[in-house]
């Protein structure tokens, strides 16, 4: 009889939950202040496994085998809980939730990997809910970031915002993270996050963290200047059609900002569709598609003087491409000298110093294709073996055309990422593993192009008499002879040298570019050939249940880069370079002091194969509960950073005879042969083409580069003051060993004369990856106060200031911050009889600042911003969809993130939304 009672048990327990005797819950939730359908609200038995969320409209559907009576607890951020009491199955249950203020409410996981509140954070940690999103006067939310506290942006162009943290600010930052639904969002071949390209879309975002800081402890290698954990929404939960449609137009006033485009639309479309088939099966799917015409980085500052296009023969403008070809032309005055003597009253004069005169360049505007365009789609598959165990499949796909700024300006046309991923996952673990695929598409590369495109249409100088020098040469000694003051005759010898020149849209233009960015960077062209892969597998167990007296995680992680760019970007000609990363941690926590005082430590092991010595991380940190909800929170970090593929191994033609390089040692003594034809840096080389005084050439001191690594502080205090006000200040400081950045040396290869750094074409220029040899310090401070007004009103303001000492000034270091920033905002979520009226204003003021771009680019002032956006909204209820009017930098008054990036204006929109959640 026992026998048969336990084969009925296992039986029942085995059998699809279709098959057991259950009950169902039917209700529908709303919001007792608007009497709207309370969506994504969680349903759950109370001391039961069986819990469901509210859709799109309310409605909740629970299937439960407990019997009568059962007591349901129903929760949401932004509404107070609620417990119900369910006397029958039979009847419909109506649920009203009351509105309440959700700050101090916010829960977050990344600061350390387990779910805890906001305000009990042992780090620094920003957020963005869906909810701010969709309140939000801002067009996406990559744009809202730059409002957080303690953020750095630098914007290239629509569709390319690149973020850090702490002051290190720069396009394609190696040291920031991104993380999408748990995979890493960076390009596996420029080690850099690909900013909105391939991450969720306006209407998946379910939450937003950012990690301030070093953050490697927890989450790997080069995120030692923040990492961003972004979260999509569960197709379980959120579920319904929703579409969001953006129409705007940006480049308004053009003229009167010196922005060379006319006013043009902009067009955001995104669509999110889920759906929940039964409780054990779900879906989702996403789209969205942005298309405008970009602001243009038309920056004519000249990189070689203070002097414009029409006072120094020597421009070279900061976006006028093609420039960097100079040559000091006294060779050839002196040639002419001999063959005329008698011209020696004009020439004479001339040749007592050099007279460098560089090619003419193209501006971006024209040159490079404005017209940014992005689309991405997402599928995702959930099933719930259990309800503690659930498995999923997900795939993001992106493609477009968006410009970035590095060593030059590049632009990405037609470049498609993939990422694909399956899990398995419980409440206690989980398994991963996932892939980032890359095509390069055909990226513009702008300096060496246009370098190209002038050699092409007439060679600088053909080893005889021929070439645009020459010619040059010519017309400006028949000018001086002619009586031409000398800056004249200088603007007539460019004139005369570019008869035929290839004029921007031209066919003879069109037909040279088009033939130089499809002929690789291998063959004699600037195409990349990227199509380097990212490999990911990685767990995670959580043992509470195991040991009782702490909390206890500890994962492992394993990762492929296959770096195959045919020899392009990398030194990978032959075959792709494959990469390894191998990594375990472990996280201790322990609450003692009744439960007042948060102990917690990690510990985290790494190993790259480019490198021999593994690398051995930690993080401790306190949270002490000084009364009610205000903690102090005291953290160290000792973070590293492997360097990058493209720290490491990066061969990349960035110039004619200029090239970006790793700082592998490997590298530059096979590809550059550093060892038998030194390295001299390049202000050394320029002042002595200046003086001819070889005692001022200094070499370049290089060894192969090591991982860097920092050991970071921070002290902070957050209160939550009467439920309706918040206040978080940190101060932190940070001590850098090894520091990564950039020097820019040239050499001269076949020759170990220094004569020949006389002659631009003899020589080679390379900007390249090394680490500094003494201590870097930061340090920085940061406040923000967030107030609840009441009747849906909310305010924030918040101040931060980065610094550095002790920089290395022969190192590019990227620390590019001003002084300080200061963000507001100030709003209501629904206001009005129905409250369906709401509306959202935010200001950033940033005072001017130095800014240097990596690889010789640009260096030179920000000037300081200040940058107004708003918007007002209006609730068709009945409709479920909304209209909002609003714009971003509603002022017009056109700011920089960066030198070398673009001018950005205004954008006023109207938005039409359906069934936002």
């Amino acid at each position: 009889m026992n026998k048969v009672m336990l084969l009925s048990l296992i039986l029942y327990f085995c059998m699809p939950d279709s098959l057991r005797a259950q009950n169902i819950i039917k209700g529908t939730i709303k919001n007792s202040a608007t009497q709207e359908a309370a969506y994504a609200v969680s349903v759950r038995v109370k001391n039961g496994t069986e819990g469901t969320y509210s859709d799109d409209r309310g409605r909740f559907q629970l299937k439960t085998v407990k019997k009568l009576p059962i007591t349901l607890i129903v929760s949401s951020i932004g509404f107070e809980s609620k417990e119900v009491s369910v006397q029958s199955f039979s009847a419909s249950i109506e649920i009203s939730l009351e509105p309440a203020s959700v700050l101090g409410q916010e829960v977050v996981v990344s600061a350390s990997r387990t779910v805890q509140k906001k305000l009990a954070s042992p780090v620094t940690i920003e957020q963005i809910s869906s909810k701010e999103i969709s309140n939000s006067p801002q067009l996406n939310y990559m744009d809202m970031i730059q409002g957080l506290k303690g953020v750095d942006v630098t914007v290239s162009s629509i569709g390319f915002t690149s973020i850090s943290t702490r002051g290190f600010n720069t396009s394609g930052n190696t040291n920031f993270t991104q993380i999408v639904d748990g995979m890493d969002n960076q390009a596996p071949g420029l080690n850099f996050p690909l900013g909105s390209s391939i991450s969720l879309t306006q209407l998946d975002v379910d939450n937003i963290e950012m990690l301030s800081g070093a953050s490697s402890a927890l989450y790997g290698s080069r995120g030692l200047n923040g990492t961003m954990i972004m979260s999509g929404k569960d197709p379980f939960k959120y579920q319904g059609l929703s579409v969001l449609v953006t129409q705007g137009a940006n480049h308004l006033n053009n003229k009167n900002n010196n922005d060379p485009v006319s006013t043009s639309p902009y067009y955001d479309w995104t669509i999110r569709y889920a759906k929940q088939i039964n409780e054990k099966f779900a879906f989702k799917i996403n789209a969205q598609y942005t298309q405008a015409k970009d602001w243009v980085a038309n920056d004519a500052s000249n990189k070689n003087g203070s002097g414009s296009s029409l006072t120094d023969p020597n421009y070279n403008g900061v976006n006028y491409y093609g420039g960097a070809t100079s040559t000091d032309i006294n060779p050839f005055l002196e040639a002419a000298l001999a063959g005329d003597p008698s011209l020696a009253p004009i020439i004479e004069p001339l040749i007592g110093k050099p007279n460098y005169v560089a090619r003419t360049g193209y501006p971006e505007y024209g040159y490079l294709d404005n017209k940014a365009k992005l689309f991405k789609v997402n599928a995702e598959l959930r099933y719930k073996i259990n309800p503690k165990l659930e498995a999923l499949i997900s795939g993001t796909y992106g493609t477009g055309n968006i410009v970035y700024t590095n060593d030059t300006r590049y632009q990405l046309k037609g470049f498609k990422v993939g990422q694909y991923k399956m899990e398995l996952k419980s409440d206690k673990w989980f398994v991963r593993t996932y892939t980032t695929q890359e095509n390069s598409g055909r990226t513009i590369v702008a300096g060496p192009t246009a370098q190209y495109i002038n050699e092409s249409w007439k060679t600088s100088y053909d080893g005889g008499t021929g070439g645009w020098y020459p010619e040059y040469t010519y017309g400006l000694i028949t000018s001086l002879a002619g009586g031409t003051a000398l800056n004249e005759a200088h603007l007539a010898a460019r004139a005369f040298a570019d008869q035929g020149r290839a004029e921007l849209g031209s066919p003879l233009f069109n037909r040279l570019k088009d033939s130089i960015t499809n002929t690789p960077i291998s063959e004699g062209g600037t195409l990349f050939l990227d199509r380097s892969k990212l490999y990911n597998a990685e767990a995670q167990y959580n043992f509470s249940e195991q040991v009782k007296f702490m909390s206890v995680i500890a994962g492992v992680n394993w990762r492929l880069y296959s770096l195959n760019s045919k020899n392009t970007l990398f030194p990978d000609k032959n075959k792709p370079i494959n990469v390894k990363e191998y990594s375990a941690y472990v996280q201790l926590a322990k609450k003692i002091a009744d439960d007042k005082l948060n102990i917690s430590s990690s510990f985290r092991y790494d190993k790259n194969t480019l490198f021999s010595s593994p690398k051995v991380t930690s993080r401790a940190s306190l949270v002490f509960e000084a009364v009610k909800e205000n903690f102090i929170r005291f953290s160290y970090q000792n973070a590293y950073s492997f360097p990058s593929n493209i720290q490491a191994l990066q061969n990349t033609l960035n110039g004619y005879n200029s090239f970006s390089s790793g700082g592998s040692s490997l590298l530059l003594n096979d590809n550059y042969q550093f060892d038998k034809y030194p390295p001299y840096t390049l202000e050394s080389v320029s002042k002595y083409q200046q003086t001819g005084d070889a005692g001022v050439l200094q070499k370049f001191q290089y060894s192969d580069i090591k991982p860097q690594s920092v050991n970071a502080f921070e002290l902070g205090y957050a209160a939550l003051i009467g439920k309706r006000v918040i206040f978080d200040v940190l101060g932190y400081f940070s001590t850098w060993k090894n520091f990564i950045g950039y020097a820019n040396v040239a050499n001269t290869p076949g020759t170990n004369d220094v004569n020949a750094f006389k002659d631009h074409s003899t020589y080679i220029q390379y900007n390249i990856a090394f680490n500094g040899g003494q201590m870097v310090n930061t340090y920085g401070y940061a406040a923000s106060v967030s107030v609840d007004l009441g009747h849906n009103f909310l305010t924030k303001i918040n101040y931060f200031s980065d610094h550095i000492k002790n920089k290395n000034n022969s190192q590019v270091n990227n620390f590019n911050t001003p002084d300080y920033h200061i963000n507001m905002e100030f709003g209501n979520s629904g206001f009005g009889k129905k409250q369906e009226w709401s509306f959202s204003t935010g200001l950033r003021y940033k005072p001017g600042y130095f800014y240097v771009v990596s690889g010789g680019l640009a260096e030179g002032q920000v000037p300081s911003s200040t940058v107004i956006d708003a918007q007002i909204s209006y609730k068709l209820i009945k409709a479920r969809s909304g209209i909002r009017i609003g714009a971003t930098n509603i002022t017009n008054q056109y700011y920089t993130t960066g030198i070398a990036n673009p001018n950005i204006g205004a954008v006023y929109y109207v938005t039409y939304a359906y069934n936002i959640f």
